[in-house]
C-alpha cells in the first residue's frame, strides 16, 4: 500500500513540475520588452586585397529587468541605398538589467561591391567634401541564448553619416 501512495506523489510531481517550468518562462516571456539596437558609429577600418573591412558599433539597450545574455548578432551595411558590406560577430555577453553596450560587428565588403562608394569618397577627399552627407542602413539579427528567451530579435537603423565620420578622420582646425 505504501509503494502506491509513494508513487502517486512522484506522479504528480512530475506532472507539476514541467507545468511550473512552462509557468514561468511564460511569465518571463509575457513581460519581455524588446531590446533597443541602434548604431553609435560606423568606421572604415582596412581596404585591401578585394576587400574592405569596416567596423560597425551597435548600442544594445536592455529596458528589461532581466539581463540579456548576447549569443550572436549578424548585420548589413548599405551606404546611399547600395548594399556594401555583412558580418558577424559573437560577443558572448550579458546586457545588464536597465543597462547598455557595445557590440562591435566586423563587416566585409566585396571590392566589387565598393567601386562606386570608393570612386565618390576618393572624389570627395579630392573636392573637400568631407562634410557630405551619406546615408546609411543598419540591418540585422540578434540571438539571445538560452530557452526562455525569444531567440533571434530583427533590428534595423537609417540616418546620415559624413565622409569624415565614415573614414574616421579627425576634423580640421580653422
Amino acid at each position: 500500500m505504501r509503494w502506491h501512495s509513494i508513487r502517486r506523489v512522484i506522479m504528480r510531481l512530475c506532472g507539476f513540475i514541467p507545468a511550473l517550468v512552462l509557468f514561468g518562462c511564460a511569465t518571463l516571456g509575457s513581460g519581455f520588452e524588446t531590446p533597443h539596437i541602434g548604431l553609435a558609429a560606423i568606421r572604415l577600418q582596412e581596404i585591401k586585397g578585394f576587400e574592405s573591412i569596416f567596423q560597425v558599433d551597435l548600442r544594445v539597450s536592455n529596458p528589461n529587468d532581466h539581463s540579456l545574455p548576447i549569443q550572436g548578432i549578424n548585420c548589413d551595411l548599405a551606404l546611399n541605398g547600395r548594399r556594401l558590406a555583412n558580418g558577424v560577430a559573437n560577443p558572448e555577453r550579458e546586457i545588464p538589467a536597465y543597462g547598455s553596450d557595445i557590440v562591435t560587428v566586423t563587416v566585409f565588403a566585396a571590392m566589387i561591391d565598393m567601386v562606386g562608394i570608393a570612386h565618390h569618397l576618393i572624389q570627395g577627399m579630392q573636392n573637400d567634401t568631407s562634410n557630405e552627407k551619406w546615408t546609411y542602413a543598419v540591418k540585422g539579427h540578434i540571438r539571445l541564448n538560452g530557452a526562455v528567451w525569444p531567440g533571434k530579435i530583427p533590428f534595423s537603423n537609417r540616418g546620415e553619416i559624413t565622409m569624415e565620420e565614415l573614414v574616421g578622420a579627425q576634423p580640421r582646425k580653422k
